[in-house]
């Protein structure tokens, strides 16, 4: 090699490191943004089926315990539309307004029971609803997995030790207090 050529190739490895950099950043971002699409469309789904049921403040609960918060609510006779953002992103959603059974679970508990099922890929079997319908009693096989996305629900295990199957809807971030029975 001639005095001439020795470095030559240092830039091109500088600008390639350079490229890579680039492009990993990008990619990471974008991977940040989609997940927080699908968790702001999950929280505003639990939130309108929340303010479908007890209106603004439900919405606001179940927006909180899904790490969002609610941008706008509206209620146009039986149909609620709430906003959430949760991250850099926000979803939509509607629900329409039903009448409540006795002794059913707690709208918001419900959606945060839907939302369980959908990231474990199946229905969460609900054994027993207690407490006026703010808690619930899932089926055996479902427990372990249930805690496991709990906290990414709202969902809180009141008695770990003497009900490990019963689960209640977590107070939002910095309310403090007893999740439930």
């Amino acid at each position: 090699m001639g005095r001439n050529e020795r470095g030559q190739v240092l830039p091109l490895v500088a600008l390639l490191v350079v490229v890579m950099g680039g492009i990993s950043v990008t990619l990471v971002r974008l991977g940040v943004l989609a997940a927080d699409r699908a968790r702001a469309s999950a929280a505003a789904d639990a939130a309108a089926l929340a303010g479908a049921a007890e209106g603004g403040d439900g919405a606001q609960r179940l927006a909180a315990a899904n790490h969002g918060r609610v941008l706008s609510y509206g209620e146009d006779g039986d149909v609620v539309q709430v906003r959430v953002a949760v991250g850099q992103a926000s979803a939509t959603a509607w629900a329409v307004r039903s009448e409540r059974e006795q002794g059913d679970e707690d709208p918001g508990l419900r959606a945060a029971l839907a939302r369980a099922g959908q990231l474990l890929g199946r229905v969460v079997l609900v054994t027993r609803v207690v407490a006026g319908g703010r808690a619930v009693d899932v089926a055996e096989g479902a427990v372990a997995d249930v805690a496991r996305v709990g906290s990414d629900v709202g969902l809180c295990r009141p008695d770990e030790v003497a009900q490990p199957a019963r689960f209640a809807l977590c107070p939002p971030p910095g309310a403090g207090g007893d999740p439930g029975p």
